[in-house]
């Protein structure tokens, strides 16, 4: 098999660095770059042990940035960026097997940009692997509905995913917030999160017409992992920032470098992640409130 590309290189070590360098070399080297692209990576989102799930004709909505540039969409020599995909894989697959039917939506409908420097290294999480391997979840991610089309009162669970074009996107569109706003008010859906998928809530509203992150326990991703990464000074708005600023109550853990931390904060029906971490752990914790619903 052929050597790893720079880019691949680079982005390896940006996430190897919170693991010991010997240990990764040494799980890259014993299994080829073939099996690796198949096997589990050492710093994919964790699951939580013994899930079980009968959810079957239960419907879950995961919702994607449309944003696919590291600046303004005019920008001709900005990088790429869009969804980072195990925030929009690993949640479809862990409602997929729970029983869940799932629809893929984003803010301007069709082709939902994918992140290209995070998500085409050796260590691609099972949840990548298996996604690009199955024509029917490309399809959906092809052609995926506009939220202005999609009735969100026709599902139990309603998350949002991150990924860095979510900056410029999910905490701007007036369309999602309102929908977000009319979700919760229903009380029998379920609303979740994981990264810069939090800036979906910041302006969200209750009922009442207050803020919907106002007194919420929440979280996202922190500014420390966004200064690590080095894009702080690249997109607009920063979940941590911005959910402190519509009122919530803002929960983190930090690590040696936060894109190994993981945290998940249950406030009544929302659930939200700290970052990718968390992306299995979110869909997991909302089909658990769901079931536990649908059995009182």
């Amino acid at each position: 098999s052929s050597p790893p590309s720079p880019l691949q290189l680079r982005t390896m070590m940006t996430l190897i660095r919170p693991l010991t360098f010997v240990a990764a070399t040494v799980w890259l080297l014993g299994l080829g770059a073939d099996a690796a692209r198949t096997s589990r990576s050492p710093i994919q989102a964790k699951c939580f042990p013994n899930g079980t799930f009968h959810l079957s004709g239960r419907t879950a909505l995961i919702i994607t940035t449309s944003h696919h540039k590291l600046g303004a969409d005019n920008c001709t020599s900005c990088k790429g960026t869009g969804v980072y995909a195990e925030e929009m894989t690993a949640p479809y697959y862990t409602f997929l097997d729970g029983g869940m039917e799932v629809t893929l939506a984003s803010i301007a409908g069709g082709q939902i940009p994918i992140d290209p420097d995070y998500n085409t290294s050796l260590l691609s999480p099972t949840s990548d692997v298996r996604f690009y391997a199955d024509p029917v979840a490309v399809a959906k991610a092809t052609h995926s509905l506009g939220i202005d089309a999609v009735d969100f009162r026709q599902f139990d669970i309603v998350f949002m995913a991150g990924g860095w074009g979510a900056a410029w996107d999910l905490g701007t569109s007036l369309t999602l917030a309102q929908k977000i706003s009319e979700t919760y008010a229903n009380t029998t859906q379920f609303l979740g999160s994981v990264c810069h998928g939090a800036l979906g809530f910041t302006k969200a509203r209750k009922p009442d017409g207050s803020l919907l992150c106002n007194g919420t326990r929440m979280t996202g991703v922190t500014d420390k992992q966004i200064e690590e990464l080095g894009i702080a000074k690249l997109t607009p708005e920063h979940p941590e920032d911005a959910l402190k600023a519509a009122g919530a109550i803002y929960e983190c853990k930090h690590g040696l470098e936060d894109v190994t931390a993981n945290d998940v904060v249950v406030d009544g029906r929302i659930v939200t992640g700290q970052n990718q971490m968390a992306s299995c752990q979110v869909p997991q914790l909302l089909m658990t409130l769901l079931q536990k619903q649908l059995v009182i």
